[in-house]
């Protein structure tokens, strides 16, 4: 078996589950995504991945410090805000579709998922990693089936949604007009399945479809090989996958539009578990004594309301050393700061901007407000509206000429919000508003829901920060400073 590059993935083999190039290079940005997208447990266990040890940080420490860590969700809570706008009013279609297709609206991937719900995964995908996969496939018992056999079986075809991170690997074939044609593609399954008698396993498998055929294989029990478990042909004639993107550099080549906000976010993990290191310390006094004998101090000092502390040296010194604070004062403003670029970056997806007017009618309706969150909701319905075609040709059928996908889009942040939004936060900062104005100016200026209650918000973060620490809290012994520390 190959070696495994630096984060994760093989290099250099040929074996099924070896990833292609364009993956390996994207890999790294959603391997900061996937663990923020984890939340407090994730980032923990990846410990030293994203959160280094000090200089002479031993291992108790360490894991005493991560323990009391908890992640600031921005990136996370950016994500579900910004999927959910889009999805707040349900997905239509326009056109009449016959009864096969229809019955994709209501179960699109036969796990009774409508067509609002596979859509918002499909659109956070783009959120996360740039990009998003259909795969339309066909109900098959393994057995080939000619066109006409598949088409009078009364069976439909449906989505499914592969995850950027499973489609592992893929090939395409220049084409005369200069465009790319996929040839194969490889991606990652996962089955839970039954194990003795009440015992249960995840099997991983890999799916190969080429332009005419498609083979399943699964890891072996040793974990360090595939074998082939079942092949077949379709009838297709070409690989049924729609890619839909956010921010697309290449074919099938993305990059995530939030990256700066992720990175952010790990910035603040790392400051964030700082700052709970440093109060531990600022907490404690540190006792502090001089001019004491040898003798005296191996005889124990006792310190108590009811102890008297005594000593021949009438030099002798002995008081309790507090930090200044300022170390403290200095990491809540970074905090802060954090906080409110992660909102500003959060924010922008929303922003319109307003194309240069001109004289005619045509130009005056391009210039038209719209943001990146508007675009990638076009691109969206571009990619649901060639699903479905790739649905319609599954069963020997071409879609009404007034068929399209309509998803809800009329919302933003204008320019002049986002600035009042901006000089918000610095009054926040200033002092000159509270939290709960904010909020609900924010929500006056439509960049938050209406069922936002602006109490129920800051209750909810105070609670989460105080159930944290008191759970760190009570599964700690009390603080004992030692000489390592």
């Amino acid at each position: 078996m190959a070696l495994f590059g630096s984060y994760g993935q093989k290099l250099g083999n040929d074996d099924i589950d070896t990833p292609c190039k364009a993956y390996v290079e994207m890999f790294p940005k959603w391997d900061l995504i996937n663990d923020l997208l984890g939340g407090t447990t994730v980032m923990r266990a990846v410990g030293r991945k994203w959160l280094p040890a000090e200089n002479k940080e031993n291992g108790v420490n360490y894991d005493n410090r991560i323990a009391r860590s908890f992640l600031y969700g921005a990136y996370r809570d950016t994500i579900q805000k910004l999927s959910a706008k889009p999805f707040s009013k349900p997905v239509s279609v326009a056109g009449n579709l016959s009864e096969r297709l229809e019955e994709l609206t209501a179960n699109v991937d036969f796990r009774s998922s409508d067509l609002t719900q596979f859509a918002r995964t499909i659109f956070e995908d783009g959120l996360k990693y740039g990009m998003g996969h259909i795969f339309v496939d066909y109900p098959s018992d393994g057995a080939s089936q000619s066109l006409y056999e598949e088409r009078q079986s009364g069976t439909r075809p449906y989505f499914v949604r592969i995850a950027p991170h499973d489609l592992i690997g893929w090939r395409t074939e220049k084409q005369p007009d200069g465009s790319d044609k996929l040839i194969q593609i490889r991606f990652k399954e996962k089955s839970l399945e039954f194990k003795d008698e009440f015992g249960e396993e995840e099997v991983d498998y890999i799916r190969v479809v080429t332009l005419d055929s498609w083979q399943l294989w699964r890891r072996t029990e040793n974990d360090k090989n595939y074998e082939k478990v079942r092949e077949g042909q379709h009838t297709f004639g070409e690989i049924p996958l729609v890619s839909f993107y956010t921010m697309r550099k290449d074919f099938m080549v993305s990059d995530p539009p939030l990256e700066d906000l992720a990175w952010l976010n790990l910035a603040h993990w790392q400051s964030l578990s700082d700052q709970r290191n440093i109060l531990r310390f600022a907490r404690v006094g540190l006792l502090f004594a001089s001019g004491f004998a040898p003798e005296e101090i191996e005889e124990g000092i006792n310190i108590g309301p009811n102890s008297l502390v005594s000593s021949t040296n009438p030099e002798a010194n002995l008081e309790y050393v507090e930090h200044s604070g300022e170390a403290i004062g200095a990491g809540e403003k970074d905090l802060k700061r954090l906080e409110e670029r992660m909102e500003v970056l959060g924010l922008q997806p929303l922003v319109q901007t307003t194309g240069n007017s001109t004289a005619t009618a045509r130009a005056m309706d391009e210039a038209r407000t719209h943001s990146n969150i508007q675009a990638w909701i076009r691109g969206l319905e571009n990619s649901l509206l060639r699903a479905f075609e790739m649905a319609a040709m599954w069963v020997g059928e071409t879609l009404p000429d007034d068929f399209a996908v309509d998803i809800f889009n009329e919302f933003g942040v204008t320019l002049s919000a986002s600035d009042d939004v901006k000089s918000l936060l610095a009054m926040k900062q200033g002092g000159c508003i509270s939290h709960e104005t904010f909020i609900k100016e924010v929500k006056r200026r439509g960049v938050l829901s209406d069922e936002v209650v602006a109490g129920e918000e800051i209750n909810a973060i105070g609670e989460l920060e105080s159930l944290e620490l008191d759970r760190y809290s009570a599964s700690n012994d009390p603080v004992n400073l030692t000489e390592d520390e």
